[in-house]
């Protein structure tokens, strides 16, 4: 769209007069975020308030001035009066005709600051989804490099409850660690799932902490753990304290040998 013409249409908009198809586009740039239509709006805004306010009104732009005047009351024809009447009469238009734009510029104004609010609102929740996506591709990336890599070694932790689900952990030396599981049931309020690498001799390490998504998928990527994992007996997962901690207090719920 035309600066010229985008701006008039943000002054009709401001003032309430613009309607059809060119309320539709603009109100899809404004939804859309769009720096050139939110600086023209608020020029608009300020060009409202100088025409109802100021003791010399800024004259309105070219494009706009028919919409103005068609939203202005019309009186009715009367017959030829006295000349005093007349100039009361026109004192009266004059300040009927400032008292609407005030009046549609302040309710405009209202209008235009909860749809921008709307906006950017909107605008904030798409950038946030974008983020989030963004983030979910570069763990699917990680998964695959480390399930599609040549010395992957599959690896299952088993629970001795059969009604429980089984993870799956795929583990390759140079490229990391992956443990997967799905319809996995969260723990309770103030607890999480603790993974522990567990030596031939020694105390167990800890891979970290995770909990279940809201589908009761896992994708739990430990960092900086294939030094731990080389030479180890098995991995296992115990039901821990919120945020983990530096052994395990409870009996492993799920093991699986990691082997040779």
């Amino acid at each position: 769209m035309e600066r010229e013409t985008l701006r008039s249409h943000c002054d009709a908009y401001v003032l309430g007069l613009l309607d059809g198809e060119e309320l539709r586009e603009l109100e899809a740039l404004i939804n859309k975020g769009d720096p050139e239509t939110k600086t023209a709006l608020r020029e608009s805004i300020d060009l409202v308030a100088q025409i109802a306010l100021t003791s010399n009104p800024a004259d309105p732009p070219a494009l706009l001035r028919p919409k103005i005047m068609n939203a202005l009351p019309k009186p009715a024809e009367a017959p030829p009066q006295r000349k005093r009447n007349v100039l009361s009469f026109a004192g009266w238009a004059v300040a009927a005709g400032l008292a609407l734009v005030a009046f549609l510029g302040y309710q405009s104004a209202n209008m235009y600051s909860s749809r921008l609010a709307r906006a950017e609102g909107e605008l904030r929740e798409a950038r946030q989804e974008a983020a989030g996506l963004r983030a979910e591709s570069r763990l699917m990336k990680r998964v695959m490099a480390i399930v599609m890599a040549r010395d992957t070694r599959l690896i299952r932790l088993a629970s001795a409850e059969p009604e429980r689900p089984q993870f799956r952990a795929f583990w390759s030396q140079p490229t990391g660690l992956v443990l997967t599981g799905v319809n996995v049931t969260a723990p309770q309020s103030g607890r999480t799932m603790q993974l522990w690498v567990v030596p031939k001799a020694g105390n167990p390490v800890s891979a970290g902490v995770f909990q279940p998504a809201a589908d009761g998928q896992v994708v739990h990527i430990p960092e900086s753990l294939t030094a731990a994992i080389e030479g180890s007996a098995a991995l296992a997962i115990s039901d821990e304290p919120e945020g983990g901690s530096p052994q395990p207090t409870t009996k492993p719920v799920w093991v699986g040998a990691i082997g040779d």
